[in-house]
């Protein structure tokens, strides 16, 4: 009996403080105030028109390259006259490489060319002697047969003389590089000393248009064409913007990326410069669509997805959006929002997903 009576006054004691910490939180819960609902200015997607474009980013690159390459490898250098970033004109010369070997075989040749056409006049004057024989019957047809060969083997001679010769005269000019165009030398890999090689010497760039090529996916490729302006935004000028034009089109895709190169061409003004980082913008048309304003989308801390929040009956509740293009304080809406739903107009510190809101539409 003893054993049951403490429990019971155990069970009694227990009860007792359940009932009281019950008593006290709800004398709590009755004595503080209702949250108040937070106003917010609402709106709908508004309708809005776009551009379509399409942008890519890539290094400017000379309209044209030429590479200047020694048709003597293995010749010595002995002159350099440009450096990298002069102007040349076309023929101009840029490098002499030593020829002295092959002045002494033009002078042998020259040497023999004498001989060849000494012995020819001499072998003529023989054959016409002999010819004017043969025709008074003085002298034998065979004698006459057999010196009109030697004056043709002669005069053949001559002749092969004359084109070693001049073979050897133009591989001279083979010992002076020239500009093949004229432009502005990006690189010169030889000097003074230097032994040539195959690889080349100079590389020439004609600078007045410049190109930028880069992908233009698949979905907007079929709408660039040859000739369609273009701007052009340069790291180097912000703020500037340079107008250019299609060039040049891929006649296929990359399938790989599913993007098709286009090539664009822009006058240089003596300012653009290869190498420079450039970001190309086509103008493809318009289109229609829904748009925020700014102030409306946020990003979610830590994924950086963008959103906002709508109201449905008295609650605010975040919602993720997909956004496209940005035009006069607002901006392109692709999906996550229907035509009819309230959005709140203003992001705002107090605005969380799930608190309670009034909406005002403005």
């Amino acid at each position: 009996m003893k054993k049951y009576a403490v429990l019971l006054l155990f069970l009694a004691a227990f009860g007792g403080l359940i009932l009281y910490r019950w008593h006290e939180i709800a004398s709590t819960t009755a004595g503080a105030p209702a949250t108040e609902a937070i106003p917010v200015r609402t709106l709908s997607l508004l309708p809005a028109t776009f551009e379509e474009t399409v942008s890519f980013a890539a290094n400017v690159e000379p309209e044209e390259t030429a590479a200047v390459v020694s048709k003597v490898p293995g010749r010595t250098v002995l002159r350099v006259h440009v450096n990298e970033g002069d102007f040349v004109k076309r023929g101009q010369k840029l490098a002499e490489v030593d020829d002295s070997l092959l002045r002494q075989q033009i002078a042998q040749a020259e040497a023999s060319l004498g001989k060849a056409r000494t012995y020819a006049a001499t072998v003529g004057e023989d054959s016409k002697r002999i010819a004017a024989l043969f025709r008074e019957n003085v002298v034998s047809r065979q004698q006459y047969e057999r010196m009109d060969g030697e004056a043709k083997v002669a005069a053949r001679q001559v002749d092969e003389a004359r084109a070693g010769l001049n073979q050897l005269r133009i591989m001279l000019g083979y010992h002076t590089l020239e500009a093949p165009v004229s432009g502005v030398v990006l690189s010169r890999t030889v000097d003074p000393g230097d032994t040539v090689s195959q690889a080349p010497a100079f590389i020439i760039s004609k600078q007045e248009n410049v190109t930028v090529s880069g992908g233009v996916p698949e979905r907007y490729y079929p709408s660039v064409r040859i000739g369609q302006k273009v701007l052009v935004a340069l790291d180097a000028f912000p703020g500037e913007r340079f107008e250019g034009v299609v060039l040049r089109i891929a006649p296929a895709l990359d399938p790989e990326t599913r993007t098709g190169k286009v090539e664009v061409l822009l006058p240089s003004g003596d300012r653009i410069k290869p190498g420079m980082f450039a970001r190309v913008s086509l103008r493809l048309g318009e289109r229609e669509g829904y748009a925020l304003p700014l102030e409306a989308v946020g990003r979610m801390p830590g994924s950086g997805e963008n959103i906002c929040y709508v109201v449905s009956g008295d609650t605010a509740l975040l919602r993720k959006i997909s956004t496209g293009a940005e035009k006069g304080g607002l901006v392109e809406i692709f999906s996550g929002l229907e035509p009819d739903e309230k959005i709140i107009a203003t992001r705002s510190e107090k605005i969380r997903d799930g608190v309670q809101v009034k909406g005002i539409e403005q």
